[in-house]
C-alpha cells in the first residue's frame, strides 16, 4: 500500500484527475474504506471577451491527415467551455495533439497532453449542462472525470449517445467532415486547428 501512497501524492491536480481517482479508488478498497469521489474545483477563469468577440458564422477546422472536420460552436449553450477551447485554440494547444481513443459508433477522442488519455493543462473548467442531448452523430463534448473537471479533451460521438446526456459538456457540432471523424483512428494526429471566421 505505500508504493500506492507514494504514487497519490506524486500526482498532480487537476491535470492528472483520472489516474488520482483510480489509485485512490484502489487505495481505498486495499484499506477496506469506502472511496470518497475526488472533485477538484473549477480554477481557470472565463474570457468573457472571447465569446463576445466570436462573430457569428464562425467555425472551427480540425485539420487531420484524411481530412478536415468543420465544428459549429455553441457559444449560447456552453459559452465558458466555447471560450477555453478558443483559447486552446489561439495557444496553439491542439497541434500535434493525438486522438487517444476510438470506440468505434461511440466516440473519437483527442486532447490529451500525454497522448494517452491521462493529461491535461494544468486548471478544470465549469461543466456547463444545459438541455441538449446527445441524440444524433457528430455532437462535440468535453471529456471529464465528473462535473467541474473538463480541460482540454474533448471527443466526436459516431452515433446517438443518451447515456452522456446531462454528464458531459456539449459545445459543438460537426457540420461538415463527418465522414473523416469516422475513419479517425487511434494515433491520428490534429495536425492544426483554427478558428475560421466568416467573410465580409
Amino acid at each position: 500500500m505505500s508504493v500506492l501512497e507514494n504514487a497519490l501524492k506524486k500526482l498532480r491536480l487537476p491535470q492528472e484527475i483520472e489516474t488520482y481517482i483510480e489509485v485512490k479508488k484502489t487505495l481505498d478498497y486495499f484499506k477496506g474504506e469506502s472511496s470518497v469521489a475526488t472533485k477538484p474545483k473549477f480554477t481557470h477563469k472565463i474570457d468573457w471577451k472571447i465569446i463576445s468577440d466570436l462573430k457569428p458564422g464562425s467555425t472551427v477546422v480540425i485539420k487531420t491527415k484524411k481530412g478536415n472536420i468543420t465544428l459549429d460552436l455553441l457559444d449560447d449553450e456552453a459559452p465558458s467551455t466555447v471560450s477555453n477551447f478558443l483559447e486552446l485554440i489561439k495557444d496553439k494547444y491542439y497541434n500535434g495533439k493525438n486522438f487517444h481513443r476510438v470506440v468505434p459508433n461511440f466516440v473519437a477522442q483527442g486532447g490529451c497532453t500525454r497522448g494517452d488519455g491521462y493529461g491535461g493543462p494544468n486548471y478544470a473548467i465549469r461543466s456547463e449542462l444545459p438541455y441538449l442531448h446527445y441524440d444524433n452523430e457528430g455532437y462535440v463534448g468535453m471529456a471529464s472525470a465528473g462535473n467541474n473537471t473538463e480541460s482540454a479533451q474533448f471527443f466526436i460521438t459516431h452515433s446517438p449517445t443518451p447515456h452522456l446526456d446531462g454528464k458531459f459538456t456539449i459545445f459543438a457540432k460537426v457540420v461538415d467532415g463527418m465522414d473523416v471523424a469516422h475513419k479517425i483512428e487511434i494515433g491520428d494526429v490534429i495536425e492544426e486547428m483554427t478558428l475560421v471566421e466568416p467573410k465580409g
